[in-house]
């Protein structure tokens, strides 16, 4: 296969993850047809099928892509970062604002497309594998550091999952769910105390 083949099927892929990603964010997974996402990009629903072979395909390339910029964007933030307390705020805060801007993945986090859409359990996993991965090496920075408690290190896998969680928790239930007004005040202090839990 040459190399402007490759440049072509790429750039098909990529016209089809950006038209598929905002008919999801418009209409949702499930009204989305590949007609619909052909239709967006201006061609055949045959050229769609010859990449993709179910619009099952296609979403998981989105949402991909969309933990892909969240990650992305977190790390940024976190390498501006020195001390393991700081990259935790950070992370804390940045990490939920960007989920919010991806639509797509946003419903997930909030469960919309839980119910009954089962391949959606991997790309929740692939998601809760990078945020655990992120917690994880900022934890083991901050035990090195001596800004939490060595005795930490023995099950940094358990806290690192049991922060994730907790953060999670409280994301979800204070500013997806708006259960709180100043959520990003109030969700600062729930952290601080949680950091204060890490210390020695």
């Amino acid at each position: 296969m040459s190399n402007t083949t490759i440049s072509k099927e790429e750039q098909l892929k990529e016209e089809a993850i950006s038209a598929a990603q905002k008919l999801f964010q418009q209409y949702g997974f499930r009204k989305t047809t590949m007609e619909d996402i052909a239709k967006a990009m201006g061609r055949g629903k045959s050229t769609l099928y010859y990449y993709y072979k179910s619009k099952d395909e296609i979403f998981d390339e989105v949402i991909t892509k969309e933990i892909n910029e969240v990650t992305k964007k977190t790390k940024n933030a976190i390498e501006k970062e020195s001390t393991a307390v700081d990259k935790l705020k950070v992370y804390l805060k940045v990490s939920l604002k960007t989920v919010k801007t991806k639509v797509n993945l946003y419903k997930i986090v909030k469960g919309e497309l839980l119910d009954d859409f089962a391949p959606i359990n991997k790309l929740v996993k692939r998601y809760n594998t990078n945020e655990y991965l992120v917690i994880k090496e900022i934890l083991l920075l901050g035990i090195e550091n001596n800004e939490f408690s060595s005795s930490f290190k023995e099950e940094i896998d358990l806290l690192a999952y049991s922060v994730l969680s907790s953060l999670r928790s409280l994301a979800i239930d204070m500013s997806i769910e708006e259960k709180f007004p100043n959520w990003e005040e109030r969700l600062n202090i729930l952290g601080d105390i949680m950091i204060k839990g890490l210390m020695k």
